[in-house]
């Protein structure tokens, strides 16, 4: 017992110092692949050799860049004075929250469980709303990394404050985004993980699957003015017999999906998309909208009159996302999608590159590892709500030094 427990510490051990953004990537898109191969849904095209030996390929590079950036990188983990106090950043943070409930008309949360209408897409003062929605994600994660080096339990009580925040706004993406960073940082506080913590987590990442379909259901079943019946889901997402036979509680379909259907969309799309000839503007076009945040190619796209590119998915199913590659395709085919393959490679390197050292760069590398986790997903790399997240490092230091000489100013 004693050797396999010192094993087990040894593998944990190489876990912990393997956590990076190419790692993230691998884990994603091999249980998007897995998940995948489950058939729990019939709604599904099958995988071609040729996209399977694409993501194949894409993983092995990120392997060879996973040990590089391991041999290579050294962060501080300890680092945590800051200027401003968690208490007065967190009334600051609710404060602005106080202006998107008020311009809603209420709290999503109670407004769904009261059956009173609610259109998440509309939700948030316009433009305030995404520094809202991005920084406290952002100071939600920091906090946590200031809990785990301080053990302080006023910060880990704010942290909670701050995590319900996506209760309260019904953001299942935040809540999993937000959740998955904190994830991040606990394993890179650790010189290695043991068998209990991994235990734990595991059970946990379960409970939080269960509790991301029973929210799933409760939405659709709201939608559709029922009370709670999970067999909306399964007949949306067209459930085999297998599945709906199983034990399995129907609500772990939902993730089942989430992890499944990206992929199945991304080979619809190479199979009915009619990709156009190479230009440059096209190249331009695929650089302004499938590499740059979107609040940036949103403002460029209105002022040159174009839209992003369309992607072809599943007909007749809300299931629209289809990996990060999908419009790469849908702009130049296959070249688009080995050009993003690249651009995915050398991002982190670049952000670590130019990183500032400062006690909130812990931060930014788990919200990397967030971004790289979620990919399979989406291209998450141009979605705002996570990548404006990555300035948050260089522009707080900033903010404090303002604020510190603007305070001496005041006192002279």
């Amino acid at each position: 017992m004693e050797v396999s427990l010192h094993s087990f510490s040894s593998i944990s051990a190489f876990i912990q110092r393997m956590i990076n953004p190419y790692s993230s990537y691998i884990l994603t898109f091999c249980l998007g692949l897995g998940a995948f191969g489950l058939g729990w849904s019939s709604m599904y095209p099958s995988v071609s050799t040729y996209l399977l030996i694409f993501l194949l390929l894409t993983c092995l590079g990120h392997l060879i860049f996973s040990f590089y950036w391991t041999s290579t990188t050294h962060t501080d983990h300890q680092r945590t004075v800051t200027y401003f106090t968690p208490l007065s950043v967190t009334v600051f943070i609710y404060a602005l929250w106080a202006l998107d409930f008020i311009y809603e008309g209420g709290v999503p949360l109670i407004k769904i469980l009261l059956n009173q209408p609610y259109n998440y897409r509309l939700f948030g003062v316009p433009s305030l709303h995404v520094f809202t929605v991005t920084f406290a994600s952002f100071y939600t994660v920091y906090l946590f990394s200031l809990y785990r080096a301080t053990r302080n339990r006023l910060i880990l009580v704010l942290y909670g404050i701050n995590l319900l925040a996506a209760l309260l706004i019904y953001s299942r993406a935040m809540l999993l985004f937000n959740i998955a960073g904190s994830l991040f940082i606990y394993f890179l506080s650790y010189p290695s993980a043991g068998w209990k913590r991994i235990s734990i987590i595991a059970v946990g990442v379960m409970l939080l699957g269960y509790f991301f379909g029973f929210l799933g259901n409760l939405r659709v079943s709201f939608e559709a003015k029922k009370q709670y019946d999970a067999d909306l889901f399964l007949d949306l997402g067209e459930a085999t017999p297998t599945f709906r036979k199983s034990l399995i509680p129907a609500e772990f379909f939902w993730g089942y999906v989430y992890l499944s259907s990206p992929l199945a969309n991304l080979q619809y799309n190479i199979n009915t998309f009619r990709v156009p000839a190479f230009s440059a503007g096209g190249m331009i076009q695929h650089i302004n909208n499938e590499m740059l945040f979107d609040f940036i190619s949103k403002r460029t796209n209105r002022l040159l009159g174009i839209e992003r590119v369309q992607e072809n998915t599943i007909p007749g199913k809300p299931f629209n996302v289809s990996t990060i590659y999908s419009r790469s395709y849908s702009y130049q085919g296959w070249g688009g999608m080995i050009l993003m393959a690249l651009f995915i490679l050398c991002l982190p390197l670049l952000y670590r590159q130019i990183l500032p050292d400062s006690p909130y760069a812990l931060t930014g590398f788990a919200v990397l590892n967030t971004m790289y986790l979620f990919l399979f997903y989406d291209n998450t790399i141009r979605f705002t709500g996570l990548g404006l997240q990555l300035a948050y490092p260089f522009l707080l230091p900033v903010a404090e030094r303002t604020h510190a000489w603007l305070q001496k100013r005041i006192a002279l």
